[in-house]
């Protein structure tokens, strides 16, 4: 049986300890975190977060837990806010919130004394934790995600300094993301460029069926080409875009469904304009697996609208159904994997007319999209998650052998 379903029982009993000892204002995370893994003698690695949120940060937090406990880790999940998600934590490890710094520096003391060693932080808004880390022994290394603009968004860029002279090691997607990091803070300790690789591996795709599930759905016409994207519809991942595209292709055989919730911003300016139109759909957030690959395997091609995003999931989830991927230029790590004429286009930033001239080419050339998607195929074969995660205890057990 898998390790991680092994534990999922195990993990509530734990939580209903956590919640009494919380209640009580009594915390004792050494001694839970000690009756959990009793019998374990894997590695220990404390992970980090910044939210309990859905967002994609979080959702990769989430899978980085699976991953690490099936690779028999022993993980202690250190977050600083509450949100939906965190229950789902708990289901795989011991998962505290530090929503204080006093509550912080303790957990940290404690973990370091029962010998958790090592921490891998997955924002670049835990950058001020490092020197804590650092003043219990504790290996850092810091997942960077961020590009400039949500840098300066979240006013982080003095975390972003921390990280770049104290953290241990830095690790970056892709060179582009390191690049536009060092625009902001100039790294002076060790780092290394990793993809963290496809973690939700999908392979029941059967295009005839969901096409027709998802055209049924929403009254789509099944000659109709199909366009998606997938993420939070804000302006950084260009849901505006998205939409005036959809609006000057309204007249043509050209269907657009977004997968994700709107954010205040664009709700407020897209929603009754939304129900105007024939050809935009919005289908919500989709918590079901099965249900969410449906929209991959259902598409033509996919339209990464994002105007700043490191190395979104989407692309990878995208490649594994055998999607070509349109994207803009100097947006993103993923121009690394988005190849033109291999598996999608990059075109010019913000530019909508090359973005519908590159739809209507797909839709025009099936067996172009057929070869684009085995190209993006053949890349989401060679980002592998669970690489990924040995790369970081690798990295983990080399720092604290050395006395980093």
């Amino acid at each position: 049986m898998n390790i991680v379903k092994k534990i999922a029982k195990k993990s509530k009993l734990v939580t209903k300890i956590y919640t009494k000892m919380q209640n009580n204002n009594v915390e004792k995370i050494d001694e839970i975190v000690k009756d959990y893994y009793s019998s374990s003698n894997g590695q220990k690695v404390i992970l980090i977060g910044h939210s309990g949120g859905t967002g994609g940060a979080e959702t990769l937090l989430k899978n980085m837990i699976k991953e690490f406990r099936d690779q028999n880790t022993d993980v202690v999940v250190l977050v600083r806010g509450k949100g939906p998600i965190i229950d789902s934590y708990k289901e795989l490890a011991p998962t505290f919130i530090i929503d204080t710094m006093e509550k912080t520096i303790t957990y940290i003391e404690k973990l370091s004394k029962i010998g958790y060693n090592s921490a891998i932080s997955n924002t670049v808004t835990t950058g001020d934790l490092v020197p804590i880390l650092k003043n219990n022994n504790i290996y850092s290394i810091n997942l960077i995600h961020e590009l400039p603009g949500v840098i300066h968004l979240l006013k982080c860029e003095e975390r972003a300094e921390i990280i770049s002279k104290d953290s241990d090691l830095v690790v970056f997607p892709s060179e582009y993301v390191r690049d536009k990091f060092e625009t902001i803070a100039k790294l002076k300790t060790k780092s290394m460029v990793k993809p963290q690789g496809l973690y939700m591996v999908y392979d029941k795709f059967n295009k005839e069926k969901s096409k027709k599930e998802i055209y049924s759905k929403f009254n789509i016409p099944k000659d109709n080409f199909l366009v998606v994207n997938v993420g939070l519809g804000e302006k950084r991942k260009g849901f505006d875009i998205f939409f005036d595209v959809a609006k000057k292709l309204e007249k043509e055989n050209i269907s657009f469904i977004w997968v994700g919730i709107l954010n205040t911003e664009m709700e407020e300016k897209y929603s009754e304009k939304i129900k105007n139109m024939k050809n935009l759909y919005l289908p919500g957030f989709i918590n079901n697996k099965e249900e969410f690959m449906k929209y991959y395997d259902a598409c033509d091609t996919f339209l990464l609208t994002s105007r700043e995003d490191p190395f979104p999931s989407v692309v990878l989830e995208a490649f594994n159904a055998e999607r070509p991927v349109i994207a803009f230029k100097n947006a993103g790590g993923f121009q690394d994997i988005v190849r033109d004429n291999i598996s999608g286009y990059l075109v010019e930033y913000e530019n909508k007319d090359e973005i519908i001239e590159k739809i209507k080419k797909l839709k025009s050339d099936e067996k172009l999209r057929l070869k684009l998607g085995k190209g993006a195929k053949k890349i989401s074969k060679e980002h592998s998650f669970k690489d990924y995660i040995k790369v970081l205890k690798t990295e983990c057990s080399r720092g604290v052998k050395n006395g980093k």
